[in-house]
Formats: structure tokens, C-alpha cells, sequence
């Protein structure tokens, strides 16, 4: 990589990290373009150099969460179902369902994008009712957790884990 290449790819990484940020912090309709430059220690210019308008940095904001959680699962070295429920019932992606549901709130045409990457990971998996029962508890549990809506907690948390993975495929 180039060395101009090397700090253009970490600022662009850095206003979506802040993008983050402003929208866990302080809600979706916080997320302006000033308060995202302020946030990544860049200039409003510097921002619209990577990102020319609010749609393109919710774009880029909602394709970087769900690039990330694919590497993710692509990285675990486990079959699809069993790395999706061990890595999907928690936001460990730094943010996906959160960034996914302020996008989708400010943006509501960018749910095309997030219809086909599900799409092609459940494409991936066999067609077994109880793997796509793993998966959808899967979906449920995280959004739960990220909406505070109560999920099991401690040793009951770890045996309905447990059990998810049983059904995907795994121990």
C-alpha cells in the first residue's frame, strides 16, 4: 500500500468508527455530517472527500458493521451456522445491529443491502430446520440484547448458547 493510500484508508476508518460513536452515544437524528467530522478529528471537508454525502457515509457505515461481522464468521474457521450463532448472539461487531437500525431509521432504502447479505449467508447453510432455528434465535437474541429487552443471562445464557449450537451443527 501506498503511503498515501495507508492514511486516507484509516481516516475513512475513523469516520465510520465515529459514526459509531455518535449513534451509540447519542442517537440516531444526532448523526450529522459536522458531528461525525468533529468525532473523527477531521474536516467537514475531509469527511465529504470520503463520504460526499450523509446517504453515502450511512452507505458506508452499514457495509463496513456487516463486512466486518462476514470476516468475522469467514476468519472463525467454523461452518457458517455454528461461527453465526457463536459470533452473531452478541454485538461483537462493534456495532452492526445498532449502526443497521439507525441506518435503516435515517435511510430506509439501504434495507436492499442488508436483505441481500442475509440472503447469501442463509444461502450458505443446509437446509435444516433446526440449523435455521439456530440462526433465526440467533438474530433474535442479538437484537434483543441491543434493545435491552431482556435476554438470558449467566449459566441459563450459556446452555441456550449451548443448545443454539447444537441445532447449528456444533458441540
Amino acid at each position: 500500500m501506498s503511503q498515501t493510500k495507508a492514511p486516507t484508508l484509516e481516516a475513512r476508518v475513523r469516520i465510520l468508527q465515529a459514526a459509531s460513536e455518535v449513534i451509540r452515544q447519542e442517537g440516531a437524528m444526532a448523526l450529522t455530517l459536522d458531528a461525525v467530522a468533529k468525532r473523527a478529528e477531521v474536516s467537514k471537508g475531509g469527511l465529504l472527500y470520503h463520504f460526499p454525502s450523509k446517504d453515502a457515509l450511512l452507505r458506508g457505515l452499514l457495509e463496513h458493521h456487516m463486512d466486518n461481522f462476514e470476516q468475522s464468521l469467514e476468519n472463525s474457521g467454523l461452518p457458517l451456522a455454528e461461527a453465526y450463532v457463536k459470533l452473531g448472539s452478541y454485538d461483537g461487531s462493534q456495532g452492526l445491529l445498532l449502526g443497521m437500525m439507525a441506518t435503516l431509521a435515517l435511510n430506509p432504502s439501504l434495507l436492499e443491502i442488508v436483505r441481500e447479505r442475509w440472503q447469501r449467508w442463509y444461502a450458505q447453510v443446509p437446509q435444516n430446520p433446526d440449523v435455521m432455528v439456530a440462526m433465526l434465535a440467533t438474530d433474535g437474541i442479538f437484537m434483543a440484547d441491543i434493545l435491552k429487552l431482556g435476554v438470558p443471562e449467566g449459566d441459563f445464557k450459556k446452555k441456550v448458547l449451548r443448545r443454539m449450537l447444537e441445532l447449528a451443527g456444533g458441540a
